[in-house]
């Protein structure tokens, strides 16, 4: 019976030195609802400002028109005349910023009316 105590004595330190040599090589982080959330969360937000960062990005392409009036043997352009408007407006000592200008051309009198600012005065020039 000695013996058998011996033995079952050293089963159990055998045992208890296999569970004690075994290291802990690996912690695994494990992550809350709510952090797994935040992180969805965080790259929606991601796509969302990308997203944004293209549509500006095509927003910043420049449209240029020209338009041109042929009317009796004559020609100009829309640009030519709304750059003789703010030449008339500013030399009739007008110091207010053209915020709106409205203009109504009339080419068979070779003329364009125009409202600055929605101030309607009767205003015209000759082309």
């Amino acid at each position: 019976m000695a013996r058998a105590k011996k033995e079952t004595a050293k089963a159990t330190e055998e045992k208890e030195t296999v569970v004690k040599a075994e290291p802990v090589t690996e912690v695994k982080a494990v992550k809350t609802e709510a952090e797994a959330k935040t992180e969805t969360k965080a790259a929606k937000s991601v796509k969302a400002e990308s997203a944004e960062v293209k549509k500006t990005a095509s927003k910043t392409v420049k449209e240029t028109i020209k338009c041109t009036i042929e009317f009796g043997g004559k020609n100009t352009t829309i640009e030519e005349i709304v750059n003789s408007i703010k030449e008339n407006y500013k030399s009739e000592g007008n110091k207010a910023a053209i915020k709106t200008l409205d203009v109504y051309i009339q080419p068979e009198k070779n003329v364009a009316y125009y409202v600055v600012n929605g101030e309607a005065e009767g205003k015209s020039i000759d082309f």
